[in-house]
């Protein structure tokens, strides 16, 4: 015959049945607690809550790496992604269709996996200039196809595959981020 806590187990629905790992009560004796509640098997004391780790505070958390700053969008106003913005961050931002890309364009079936453009916002040069890379896809400008970097104005008009896209800048000649400072 086979042992009551066992028969328990055979018992309970399929969800109930998923065993817990071997715990140790506090005089020292292992028992599995999915088969005998919180309390030990041995001794019948109850177990001590396991401990938690500490979370961050909320404030910690949400603290942004100068990489995640935005700096500016460009914004989709023609094809599958119409009406959505891509933020720019400071340094390379490399776009494709690709979830490993900055900005990840899905949908536009002309647009390279991995590297079909890239933007770069310069801190130092308060610049944003849009490159052409050395995969297959044309890269436009104001309507030009472009094979070297270009320096982006506002509301300026990038296609990539089928999408065209605007330029919206926040950072450039009057503000940009500064590490050490809060403004």
């Amino acid at each position: 015959m086979p042992n009551v806590a066992l028969r328990k187990v055979i018992e309970m629905p399929e969800q109930k049945r998923k065993l817990k790992p071997i715990e140790q009560c506090p005089d020292g004796h292992y028992y599995n607690s999915s088969m005998t509640g919180e309390n030990c098997a041995v001794c019948g004391k109850k177990l001590d809550p396991p401990e938690q780790e500490e979370e961050p505070l909320a404030e910690e958390s949400m603290l942004l790496d100068e990489r995640d700053w935005v700096c500016g969008w460009l914004v989709c106003v023609k094809g599958l992604n119409k009406g959505k913005g891509y933020v720019i961050r400071e340094g390379k931002n490399f776009i494709g269709s690709t979830s490993s890309m900055d900005m990840q364009i899905i949908g536009d079936k002309k647009i390279e996996k991995k590297n079909h453009a890239v933007i770069i916002y310069d801190t130092r040069q308060k610049t944003t200039m849009l490159l052409p890379t050395d995969s297959h896809g044309m890269v436009y400008w104001q309507g030009q196809a472009i094979f070297e970097p270009v320096a982006l104005e506002p509301y300026n008009d990038i296609e990539i595959g089928e999408s065209a896209f605007k330029y919206a800048p926040f950072c450039g000649a009057d503000f940009t981020w500064a590490p050490d400072e809060d403004t």
